[in-house]
């Protein structure tokens, strides 16, 4: 990539459809082995969410050279939150609709949402539960790519 042609939102629209991706595949995996009833399995695709961003992140800065401010690495990753949280919640919602309708009951029998969870609430929360992740685990990995040589201060080593 040239140093021209690069943009944050580039990066992190890319890396966010490779996450929203692999959230649907893992989704799909879960469904083949039957393990949707259990909810709080599907917190485990956050750790694409995580590897996402810091792929991001660094791919960014080096394409940059090294030059990346730090409001650009916090803005890649809830791009790539949103991003990938919505391509999830697109899924969900046609998954829904027009294979298991029975996947909503479950998720409102369980006590991480609402017992009148809705489909629009389903996709609302979907994007939210993407979005502040994806801010969050961009500002602690912005404590390291903000440095220019991103080592570790000499007093911890």
């Amino acid at each position: 990539m040239a140093f021209t042609n690069v943009s944050y939102q580039k990066v992190s629209l890319k890396y966010g459809i490779f996450v929203g991706l692999a959230h649907i595949v893992f989704f799909l995996i879960m469904r083949i082995f039957g393990l949707l009833h259990i909810v709080e399995l599907s917190f485990f695709s956050s750790i694409f969410l995580i590897i996402g961003i810091v792929v991001a992140i660094a791919n960014f800065k080096r394409a940059r050279n090294g030059d990346i401010n730090y409001f650009q690495g916090l803005a890649i990753g809830v791009t790539v939150g949103v991003v990938s949280s919505t391509l999830l919640a697109l899924f969900l919602v046609f998954y829904i609709s027009l294979f298991d309708a029975t996947y909503l009951s479950n998720l409102q029998a369980s006590s991480l949402f609402p017992r009148g969870l809705s489909m629009i609430a389903l996709f609302a929360l979907t994007i939210v539960y993407g979005t502040w992740p994806g801010f969050i685990i961009a500002f602690v990995a912005m404590q390291w790519y903000k440095r220019a040589d991103h080592t570790m201060p000499e007093r911890i080593r």
